[in-house]
């Protein structure tokens, strides 16, 4: 059985252990972006989530698209893309 500190000094684990944690702390902080974005803006994208802003007729006018908050979107879900190859 491998032992973990040869397991350490492998170059090819430890670039895949650097990548990973790279990627999935930009994961988390795109996330955060998002959701700030999201309330900032008032913009949502589902009737649930507009719940606490309004009811009924008045909840529907934050349920739009906004620029930024899809730019934040589409860039998370790319880098969730990429780490899923």
């Amino acid at each position: 059985m491998v032992d973990l500190t040869q397991i350490m000094d492998d170059e090819v684990f430890m670039a895949f252990a650097s990548y990973a944690t790279i990627v999935l702390s930009k994961m988390m902080l795109m996330s955060v972006t998002t959701a700030f974005y999201r309330l900032t803006r008032k913009v949502f994208a589902n009737p649930e989530d507009c719940v606490t802003f309004g009811k009924g007729e008045n909840a529907k006018k934050y349920l739009r698209t906004d620029d930024r908050v899809e730019r934040v979107r589409r860039i998370k879900l790319s880098i969730y893309l990429a780490s899923s190859i």
